[in-house]
């Protein structure tokens, strides 16, 4: 991985509106975006976006791959990257967080409770089988002990990708940055008529189980048909929602 992060100044991803009217805006909330936009092809293989450079600095490149995203999930994007375009990777914030703290709007450490814990928990669990084991339950937004042994072993996993993420149990600025730039879903509950790269990668999850899905992005009918047999095989209440209980089950599926 190229270390050209490290020199930009950390800014929450989804914390500020950005547009070609602010002169140079650079942060980690651009790399992040530049670093997904550049992987959508890897997710569905039929949209193209044109590569950008991974340096954090706003151009047109990016204000256009974000267009042409929300055009291929049928949503609308205004001329500025705000709270809908964010929504896109999974991030909620401004009118689409209605309660409690935004993930990366404070550091979490154990003996916190809220909503950012429960994304922590949602977004690890459903990473792999090692860390859903850690955590042994579905996520409830408690930073206990299990949730920080659950984070140092993912800051550990991590290390080659982000030579400098301290092992510490704690969540800071360079953990934000992994977890954001390591998983895709876990930062909201899932229904009918929501789009986003958290949607396509619960779709390509299903479809490489065996369930007839179309990677599409878009939580529709038959996704939701979908989730509701994947729900009943496993004894779930069969919601055809995808909750925090689901994200833990998943995780457990998903090997290490």
């Amino acid at each position: 991985m190229d270390d050209r992060y490290l020199e930009l100044d950390f800014y929450p991803f989804g914390s500020r509106c950005l547009s070609l009217s602010l002169p140079m805006s650079r942060g980690t909330d651009i790399w992040l975006l530049q670093r997904w936009l550049n992987r959508v092809s890897s997710l569905q293989g039929s949209w193209y976006l044109e590569p950008v450079p991974e340096d954090g600095v706003l151009n047109n490149r990016v204000l256009q791959g974000i267009r042409r995203l929300a055009k291929y999930l049928m949503l609308w994007q205004p001329w500025q990257i705000c709270d809908i375009s964010y929504s896109i990777f999974g991030q909620l914030s401004g009118r689409f967080l209605s309660a409690g703290n935004a993930f990366g709007a404070r550091p979490l450490v154990p003996g916190d409770e809220g909503h950012d814990v429960w994304v922590l928990q949602n977004r690890l669990v459903g990473a792999n089988r090692r860390l859903a084991l850690i955590l042994g339950r579905v996520p409830d937004g408690i930073y206990d002990l299990r949730t920080a042994r659950m984070v140092r072993v993912f800051q550990r996993e991590s290390q080659p990708l982000f030579p400098r993420l301290r092992v510490t149990g704690h969540v800071f600025a360079d953990t934000f940055l992994a977890v954001w730039d390591r998983t895709i879903f876990g930062g909201r509950e899932l229904q009918v008529g929501d789009r986003g790269l958290d949607v396509l990668s619960l779709q390509e999850l299903l479809l490489a189980m065996g369930y007839p899905v179309e990677l599409s992005g878009i939580f529709d009918t038959q996704l939701k048909q979908a989730l509701s047999v994947w729900q009943r095989e496993r004894g779930l209440p069969v919601t055809g929602r995808f909750t925090a209980l689901e994200y833990w089950r998943l995780g457990l599926e998903r090997g290490y």
